[in-house]
């Protein structure tokens, strides 16, 4: 395939979440390949709640081969009343620079604010094709508000293609979007080469000395936002057995999460890390006996996160609520086989199996080897790029 230049404008690292992860995946997988993919964002400005610690090691890992990232300076927004960051206009006039410096064939915007807006703009004044994505978040709280909804409308009906899921495109046509204006045959998939039970797993030692030996259960989310933590947390409180609570978290509940530890006297047994960039995601999961994601009343209907994927393609043992099991991507994922289930809301019953992967972690390790295996049936990463591909040569013309 030829060489397609492209500008993506979206969440990326240091952004912590779902959007910037997939979207670094992406850019890497498309660099790789040998296309030139310029991300335009303003992922440095984000707000210290939600940022991935980076190191002066990750800068390697930020950028990939022909990967350019261009992020927007905070420190240059015109001083105006009433205050604002001017998100979409100042991605949209960068946006408009580095295509035209950079002679980029194709836009393509991830999330609906401020880079599908960013994207429309762009698109507008210099004339290049323009795709959309939205995740579930933007569709749930932003395009269902009052006051956002007719400008993220109008901006969805001008976009060349629109990126969306099957459960999605019904509610999308509702709204007054043509089927033609749809792709709904892009299913984002995890890497299973960058997430794969070969990764080296991250060292515990360097924070709490020897803890050699101990099932480490581990969370990784956002506190406040993701629902479910604190009885994951009381439901520990109850197991008297020694284990190793591995947290990577930030977010806006991040003093109640210290107290709930105290309140539950596990604070001893808890080692807490910042958010750290998608490419170390697979080594805290190798480190962990089992990953917990004990998400309830998950605020949007028609989407589940991709954690829970990515840590089976760990090979990692993966405990999942059960309202998430029962939104699963696939019915080869079974309850007691190739993943652990259980109810967040019932203490107890948590609490039990919490402890089965503690005393029997023997039986979690090949919970996570059946995972792996299932991993490499449901996804197809190198198909789901190629689709990617086919959308920007099918927009721009290109074979």
């Amino acid at each position: 395939m030829a060489m397609l230049r492209v500008c993506l404008l979206s969440k990326y690292p240091p952004i912590e979440g779902g959007v910037a992860s997939t979207a670094y995946w992406l850019a890497k997988e498309l660099g790789n390949r040998g296309h030139q993919i310029h991300v335009v964002t303003n992922a440095i400005e984000v707000e210290e709640s939600f940022r991935e610690h980076l190191s002066a090691e990750d800068l390697v890992s930020y950028q990939p081969k022909n990967v350019f990232i261009h992020n927007t300076n905070p420190f240059e927004v015109p001083r105006h009343i009433p205050y604002s960051k001017a998100y979409a206009e100042r991605l949209a006039s960068y946006a408009i620079d580095v295509i035209r410096h950079y002679d980029l064939q194709v836009i393509d915007s991830w999330y609906l604010l401020p880079y599908a807006v960013a994207g429309y703009l762009a698109s507008c004044f210099t004339k290049r094709p323009w795709t959309l994505r939205h995740a579930g978040s933007d569709i749930a709280r932003l395009f269902s508000s009052n006051y956002l909804r007719t400008i993220l409308l109008e901006v969805v009906k001008s976009a060349d293609k629109v990126v969306t899921s099957p459960s999605m495109k019904p509610r999308l046509m509702r709204a007054g979007i043509t089927e033609a204006h749809l792709s709904a045959n892009i299913r984002v998939s995890v890497d299973t080469r960058a997430f794969n039970p070969a990764v080296k797993p991250f060292g515990l030692e360097s924070l709490a000395g020897n803890v050699g030996g101990l099932p480490v259960l581990g969370y990784i989310g956002k506190i406040g936002v993701v629902k479910g933590v604190f009885e994951l947390i009381e439901a520990l409180g109850g197991i008297a057995e020694d284990f190793v609570f591995l947290v990577v978290a930030g977010g806006q509940d991040q003093q109640r999460l210290l107290q709930s530890l105290t309140y539950h006297n596990i604070a001893h047994k808890t080692l807490l890390l910042d958010f750290v960039p998608p490419w170390r995601v697979p080594s805290i999961m190798r480190a962990c006996t089992c990953v917990v994601h004990p998400e309830r009343d998950f605020p949007i209907e028609v989407h589940t996160p991709i954690l829970p994927r990515e840590v089976m393609a760990t090979g990692t043992c993966l405990l999942l609520s059960e309202e998430l099991y029962s939104k699963r991507p696939s019915h080869s994922i079974i309850a007691g086989e190739s993943v652990l289930t259980a109810d967040p809301r019932d203490i107890d019953g948590f609490r039990r199996a919490l402890r089965q992967v503690i005393r029997n972690p023997d039986s979690a390790m090949k919970i996570g080897e059946t995972a792996r295996q299932v991993s490499e049936h449901i996804e197809n990463f190198r198909g789901y790029v190629d689709s990617v591909e086919a959308l920007y040569s099918d927009l721009i013309g290109v074979v």
